[in-house]
């Protein structure tokens, strides 16, 4: 069943915990199996902007407690599932992704999408194209490559698209940051957000 994936990270690949480093590296998709429901987001997430007067792109990280829970409340009823996976990097014990962040976000993004329990086929993802650099994607054949020859028949297609103008990836950077801060040990954890999106979460 051809299924859309929007996916954005949380967290950085860094090891100097005492330097600022996150304690964990979050990657999330959010699947979706009607495109329909795409443009009910669209519709959600607008609504949250007009209530809000939010005038840029939904970060986590860079929005309000406030207009974040009011995002999550919008697009409650959407029909998605999330996908995500959280690296405990104190815990890494492979040198290579302990040298290279790059190569940690990389692994991640590959378990995300080739350990799904048979959730995720004839994908059409769609990535922010500012973090293919950070990701270690070259290009979407490459990303097609690494996945489709470890899981066959995983990724149809890749899409590098801009986050400023995809919702998508708009949701999948709120679900990732709000992962990252139910489950961080660097700083105080709250689950608040992570409890709304949990029932839609494996």
């Amino acid at each position: 069943m051809l299924v859309w994936v929007f996916i954005d990270d949380s967290g950085d690949g860094g090891l100097k915990f005492a330097s600022g480093s996150s304690s964990h590296l979050v990657m999330a998709a959010c699947v979706f199996r009607d495109p329909k429901q795409i443009e009910y987001l669209a519709e959600s997430v607008q609504q949250c902007r007009e209530k809000n007067g939010h005038r840029t792109e939904f970060r986590y990280s860079k929005t309000r407690d406030r207009v974040r829970d009011c995002f999550f409340r919008c697009t409650t009823d959407v029909d998605y599932v999330i996908r995500a996976i959280f690296i405990d990097k104190a815990k890494l014990y492979s040198p290579k992704l302990r040298s290279s962040p790059s190569a940690m976000k990389s692994y991640a993004i590959r378990m995300l999408l080739t350990k799904n329990f048979g959730q995720i086929q004839d994908a059409k993802v769609v990535i922010d194209g500012e973090d293919t650099k950070a990701f270690d994607i070259e290009d979407s054949s490459y990303l097609m490559r690494m996945v489709n020859r470890e899981a066959p028949g995983t990724i149809s297609s890749v899409k590098f698209d801009d986050s400023k103008r995809n919702v998508g990836i708009q949701l999948a950077d709120m679900a990732a940051g709000a992962t990252n801060r139910g489950v961080r040990t660097h700083k105080p954890a709250d689950p608040a957000h992570l409890a709304i999106i949990r029932p839609r979460m494996y």
